[in-house]
């Protein structure tokens, strides 16, 4: 799996993809207008958007700097609250990036970003059982979200779990109309050992999709499934 996410996508499940940015995601950066609003404002929307920008450059003690702005004018914004999370869990500082996600959760119960990366950091501190418990109850709750069933089928492969439930997980053989199919079949095929059938899949994902991928791709990544050498 992967660190934290560049990009998320939201009601996978029904073709409407909404990007979050910054690692730990965003709602609509690209809908900030800086010639409008108060200075605060400004200010506000800048930081953030200087911040994601330093932390896909993974320069992340200086990301950290360049949101100060935001945190300070907005303190209270669930969005800003998870973009310091995204930040301090590519620094390691998971205690903090928890405490970041659920004081999000807290002021916005359905941050859908937050609550993803709320289970990520599970993961990563490789609390495999309770990281698997977390997204499968997400999936319960999202049952359409195919990010959510993608995470989940990761960590049960990583985990060699749950077999049952595993073949529950993308059974169809029609790609679905986002990366995760694809990505999904592309992990079942480097667990069983053919990572050239898995390459392909892969190719196919990125013609299609071009950069919604990089999710997928990074989160294939961290899982270390595209590593497996049999």
């Amino acid at each position: 799996m992967m660190i934290l996410h560049p990009k998320f996508f939201r009601g996978i499940g029904d073709g409407t993809i909404h990007v979050l940015a910054a690692c730990a995601l965003l709602f609509a950066l690209s809908a900030c207008k800086k010639d409008q609003g108060p200075p605060d404002a400004i200010k506000s929307d800048a930081a953030v958007a200087k911040a994601t920008s330093l932390l896909s450059a993974e320069q992340y003690k200086r990301a950290l700097d360049a949101l100060a702005p935001a945190l300070q004018f907005r303190p209270d914004d669930p969005i800003v609250i998870n973009v310091k999370g995204a930040i301090l869990t590519k620094l390691k500082d998971y205690d903090g990036a928890r405490a970041c996600y659920e004081k999000a959760l807290k002021i916005s119960p359905n941050f859908f970003a937050a609550r993803y990366n709320n289970g990520a950091v599970l993961a990563l501190e490789e609390k495999w059982d309770d990281a698997i418990t977390y997204f499968r109850n997400l999936l319960i709750e999202e049952p359409d979200n195919e990010l959510v069933e993608y995470k989940l089928l990761l960590l049960l492969l990583h985990q060699d779990s749950d077999e049952a439930l595993q073949q529950k997980l993308f059974p169809s053989d029609i790609p679905s109309n986002t990366p995760a199919w694809y990505y999904a079949t592309a992990a079942r095929c480097y667990k069983n050992g053919k990572p050239e059938e898995a390459v392909k899949y892969l190719e196919v994902a990125r013609s299609v999709f071009g950069d919604k991928t990089e999710i997928f791709q990074q989160e294939l990544d961290e899982s270390g499934l595209n590593k497996i050498r049999k």
